[in-house]
């Protein structure tokens, strides 16, 4: 018996090491603790980008965040983000990055790939979210997610949603948050659901300092453990012709 419990201390051991292993570089911006399993030599702008990004989620949504540490694991391949996510959080497999909520900080785990930027932004997002509210309604936290994965200087005019929106609107597309509300699993979400996540979002920063206030207003509800609501009856009650105010506001919307 003591030398199985031997050979399982060993073996433990021994995965450590080689789980420690696979990570080859590291950089410190607290609360940012990244490690990767390449190097990160020329990654200087995008953790600028993400010490920034802190600041202007902050500053857009009126909310103070808290200082707890936030962890992002970048992995070299989809095959060793797999097998580390596999063994760990198993449900987001089919994912292609994530943030996971634990008691002691927050982990975001993302696959290198030509959208690494824009997953470690969204991802970062949900995770400094997280740290200044204790839930959010699903749709809203992806569409603040969506609203800041892009580079700041397209937040407002630049995001790839923004001319799909458009092409829906032609074709008759209506806002209904109520559908949005209805979603309870990010399985459910499709493509179209982030965009409209996103389109309420942008909406509600961008078509009056009246729109904006009702988020912000929500949002601190939220934190100061205020019953908030469905969002939808807010919006309607403190938005006068909301739906018709909000496809004008993108047909409008241009530099």
């Amino acid at each position: 018996m003591r030398f199985l419990l031997y050979l399982c201390a060993l073996l433990a051991i021994a995965e450590q090491a080689r789980a420690d292993e696979a990570w080859v570089d590291f950089y410190n911006s607290a609360p940012f603790h990244y490690r990767s399993e390449f190097q990160l030599d020329g990654r200087q702008d995008l953790f600028r980008e993400i010490d920034l990004l802190k600041s202007d989620v902050e500053l857009i949504l009126d909310l103070k965040g808290s200082d707890n540490a936030i962890q992002l694991n970048l992995f070299r391949t989809n095959t060793s983000y797999w097998r580390y996510v596999s063994q760990r959080i198993p449900e987001g497999m089919t994912r292609r990055a994530l943030y996971v909520k634990g008691p002691d900080m927050g982990r975001i785990y993302v696959q290198r790939s030509s959208k690494l930027e824009t997953d470690v932004r969204h991802e970062t997002t949900h995770a400094l979210l997280h740290n200044m509210v204790p839930y959010l309604p699903m749709w809203l936290d992806e569409g603040i997610a969506e609203y800041f994965e892009v580079p700041r200087q397209k937040r407002a005019f630049g995001n790839p949603h923004l001319r799909s929106l458009r092409w829906a609107i032609q074709f008759g597309w209506r806002p209904s948050l109520t559908e949005l509300e209805k979603s309870r699993d990010l399985a459910e979400m499709k493509r179209r659901d982030y965009r409209n996540s996103w389109a309420w979002v942008h909406f509600l920063l961008h078509e009056s300092p009246e729109s904006r206030k009702v988020l912000i207003d929500y949002l601190n509800d939220i934190k100061f453990g205020n019953p908030p609501g469905p969002f939808s009856d807010r919006v309607r009650n403190q938005i006068p012709n909301v739906e018709a105010r909000m496809l004008a506001h993108f047909k409008n919307w241009m530099k």
